[in-house]
């Protein structure tokens, strides 16, 4: 009998045995990315960012996640000067 390695697992495809990859774990910032990207247009996506980035609260943890949240929402517009200028063209 065969030792199994980490990351496969044996499994029958049209009746034979074959050795199958166990895929990674997705990425959970890629995901939320991957549904920002699917779901949000740029101009959207930066009316979001520049939204947020003003927002203060009581709660330095709160402030660190909504920070956070709007880096990435930077990011997925293509940086600063991206967001600056999408966020021009809608009127913020």
């Amino acid at each position: 009998m065969k030792t199994p390695r980490p990351g496969t697992y044996e499994a029958k495809i049209n009746g034979r045995e074959r050795r199958v990859t166990v895929p990674e774990d997705p990425d959970p910032r890629e995901m939320l990315i991957d549904a920002m990207k699917d779901n949000l247009s740029p101009h959207a996506v930066a009316a979001i960012a520049g939204y947020l980035q003003p927002v203060r609260t009581m709660e330095a943890e709160v402030v660190r996640q909504v920070r956070w949240f709007a880096e990435l929402l930077t990011e997925v517009v293509g940086g600063e000067d991206e967001l600056n200028r999408l966020c021009e063209e809608v009127g913020l």
